[in-house]
């Protein structure tokens, strides 16, 4: 079977968003799997998902009539898969809710006592409040908000000498913390948790005293109330979503920034948890009215293959890899889903710490292993990686396909989980990326695992060095290091070089290190420069000589995305994304916000999510102004005194005195209909002294705008030459004006023009 070789598309449930451990979770998006189901497997066929982390990665191979085997070895991410698997009913959940927030706490009801803790003044009409969340800064509470339900007021204000005095009578090491200790960490020492005590009570620190006490009373209620059964899990589920956003790692109110590491920031919110909790059984809630039915799956993998009657359509549980054999038959998969552990030793501290408070610490104990890793290490990631995809080769069929999609990764997960599989014997078919998303496609025995002819490690090297270069060369602009990086392990994989490497042995022997060095080095060759960027942005390289190159990948794009526009009726975002990616594949995967930026720039959404091209942006009707906006500026030329006509590459140019013999050009203008960007830069020097001007449709001033943002090397050499955007509809206006001067050409000038600028005075010099 062909490899898909374009990207393909499709929304993260993880790393953002409502959903529980969103920041913590990357499965693989389902109009990814729909693809790769519809490509490689029939009705019928068992699909393995060895790291399932969202329901929806279950729900999709259903939903296509295959069979389900989702495991994980992480109890926390399959408390999450299974919870919402099998909602409870909405009606039991805002039951359970409702009891747990009238029983008793201190003789009161326990959403009182919760919400006593962050009790406040409203600061416009002074009168007792509760905060939604406190803002920290050195330790802490600076700010606070609060929505008032006397006076209605709602917004942040800094905090009060009382607000710090309540927070005052909360122990730092008080009752509730060593509560929470204890269960995560029991002494004496479980075998095998030896020393792990220590590690876990720093972990702790990334709550406040107060929220610590708070999600203390909701973890003793849940568990004395509401023991086993559905509703205990999906209680525990609310209550994971609250260890999650409580912590001092959660992102700030209105920022999507996500927090890396295990240091409680100097900076951070601290939610009241009640609220928390509340808005958690909200988000469940709308999951158990979207009425999903539920799905018969097994208990276990044993009852699963027993089974005589069909009666499971497939298995989510709990379960290592290396175990799959004893369970299933060699060679009998079409297709392995994988969203790989993430190489991030945070994520797994905190896994282990959620796992043992919520469950034990004998449910985490799989995760002890990654827990004792404070620095996480690509070599050991490799060689665990590496395990796990001989397994699953072997239970490939012969035309079999693994699927490894991540995202919003270190590029040592690329490099690492390459090297994995090349080690097990896998070989890449495909490897394609659009910016920190990647998929890669690897088959076990259909294509070679060798390289072909006498390979060394200069011919590797060599590689390395000509893969940057081609990558560079075959997108015709600067390309982000990102994409280099990605390039080379490309070529390395797919000409089976990092196969080779991998079977060398003796101390000469490339490693997954040494391959890494090299890339490293190769930024030094000759052909590569790197032009001067803003201080921390991203890392950009391009040629030393750039000659013979096509057109750059971003023109291409937005024409490739004008087609699809064109030859499809209407569409919805993710297929008009699909169709481009298709016309782009390999190397010249683009990114997503440039096939974003295209559709807004010559689309209409006609309803949410669905869209056509513009009715302005038909060929003919383009073409037609194009000619019209090149008659007018010829006239405005004339009217302005000058001398106007076609010169030399600019489709209109204003010319005035006579200087030695020739006409002194004052003026030059290039018409496109397209954010042409790159077409004004051979033009710079074409009429020295003139002001140049780039004129397009005002639709396509966001995409330019897009396009030299993610290319300061054209920005730089179109502010060089000293050229200025002016929009279509601005030269439409000039010409209806039955006085024109200079001054007022000077206003309709850029993309931001000061024509669309309120109570600005336009310049004269």
């Amino acid at each position: 079977m062909t490899p898909i070789e374009h990207f393909v598309p499709g929304s993260w449930a993880g790393g953002q968003g409502e959903e529980v451990l969103a920041r913590l979770r990357w499965p693989v998006p389902p109009g990814v799997i729909r693809a790769y189901l519809e490509a490689y497997t029939r009705p019928g066929d068992s699909v393995l998902v060895p790291f399932c982390q969202d329901a929806a990665e279950v729900r999709e191979v259903l939903h296509l009539e295959r069979h389900a085997l989702a495991l994980h070895y992480d109890p926390v991410l399959l408390l999450v898969v299974q919870a919402a698997l099998e909602p409870v009913p909405v009606r039991d959940l805002d039951a359970a809710v409702a009891r747990l927030g009238d029983s008793r706490k201190q003789g009161i009801p326990l959403r009182q006592h919760m919400e006593t803790l962050y009790a406040t003044t409203c600061p416009a009409c002074l009168r007792p409040a509760v905060a939604d969340y406190f803002i920290w800064e050195q330790g802490k509470p600076v700010a606070k908000q609060v929505h008032c339900p006397d006076c209605d007021y709602e917004g942040q204000a800094g905090v009060e000498p009382a607000d710090l005095e309540r927070l005052a009578d909360i122990p730092t090491r008080g009752m509730h913390f060593y509560y929470i200790l204890d269960r995560v960490a029991p002494q004496p020492a479980q075998p095998g948790s030896e020393g792990l005590r220590p590690r876990l009570e720093s972990l702790l620190d990334l709550y406040t005293p107060r929220n610590l006490d708070a999600l203390a009373d909701l973890t003793l209620k849940i568990e004395t109330m509401f023991a086993g059964g559905l509703l205990h899990r999906a209680l525990l589920t609310l209550l994971l979503d609250c260890l999650d956003r409580c912590s001092a790692l959660a992102p700030l109110p209105g920022s999507s920034v996500r927090r890396r590491g295990l240091t409680r920031p100097g900076r951070f919110v601290e939610w009241n948890v009640w609220r928390v909790f509340e808005e958690a059984a909200g988000r469940f809630r709308s999951l158990a009215a979207a009425g999903l039915p539920a799905v018969a799956l097994a208990d276990s993998l044993e009852r699963y293959q027993a089974q005589e009657d069909n009666a499971w359509v497939g298995f989510a549980g709990q379960g290592l890899v290396r175990d799959l054999p004893r369970h299933l038959a060699a060679h009998t998969l079409p297709l392995v889903l994988v969203s790989p552990p993430p190489l991030d030793s945070a994520a797994w501290s905190l896994s282990y710490l959620w796992g043992a408070w919520l469950l034990s610490p004998e449910a985490v104990a799989p995760l002890r292993p990654l827990l004792r890793q404070r620095t996480p290490d690509p070599v050991w990631y490799a060689r665990v990686m590496s395990g796990s995809f001989r397994t699953m080769a072997d239970l490939l069929t012969a035309d079999g396909r693994i699927l490894v999609t991540f995202a919003d990764q270190r590029p040592a997960v690329l490099e690492a989980l390459l090297w994995a599989a090349a080690r097990a014997g896998l070989q890449a078919a495909c490897v394609v990326q659009s910016g920190d998303d990647y998929r890669l496609e690897m088959v076990a025995a259909s294509l070679p695992a060798s390289a072909p002819g006498t390979v060394d490690n200069m011919r590797v090297q060599q590689a390395i060095a000509e893969s940057l270069v081609e990558t560079i060369r075959t997108r015709g602009e600067t390309c982000p290091w990102r994409t280099l990086h990605a390039g080379v392990y490309r070529r390395l994989a797919e000409r089976g070089l990092l196969g080779w490497a991998a079977r060398q042995e003796g101390e000469a022997a490339p490693d997954l290190e040494t391959i890494a060095e090299w890339v490293k080095a190769a930024r030094d060759d000759p052909r590569l420069v790197r032009p001067a960027d803003e201080e921390g942005g991203e890392e950009l390289w391009w040629l030393a000589q750039p000659t013979d190159l096509p057109a750059p990948l971003s023109d291409r794009v937005e024409a490739a995305a004008y087609a699809v526009l064109q030859e499809t009726p209407v569409l919805d975002e993710v297929t008009f994304a699909e169709q481009v990616y298709a016309r782009c594949p390999g190397l010249l995967t683009p990114d997503a916000g440039l096939i974003d930026a295209c559709l807004r720039a010559y689309g209409h959404e006609l309803e949410t999510g669905r869209w056509q091209l513009r009715a302005e942006d038909q060929p003919q009707t383009r073409e037609a102004e194009q000619r019209r906006m090149i008659a007018g500026l010829l006239d405005l030329g004339q009217r302005l005194g000058y001398q106007a006509k076609a010169l030399d590459g600019f489709d209109a140019a204003w010319l005035d005195g006579t200087i030695s013999g020739g006409n002194r050009v004052r003026a030059a203008f290039v018409v496109r209909w397209q954010a042409a960007v790159s077409e004004a830069l051979a033009l710079g020097d074409k009429a020295p002294g003139a002001r140049l001007y780039l004129v397009i449709p005002g639709g396509r001033a966001e995409l330019a705008s897009y396009k030299l943002a993610h290319n300061p090397l054209w920005q730089a050499t179109l502010d060089e030459a000293g050229w200025r955007f002016i929009k279509y509809r601005h030269v439409r206006q000039l010409m209806a004006q039955q006085e024109v001067d200079e001054y007022a050409l000077r206003a309709i000038v850029g993309l931001d023009p000061i024509v669309e600028r309120e109570a600005v005075q336009i310049p004269l010099f």
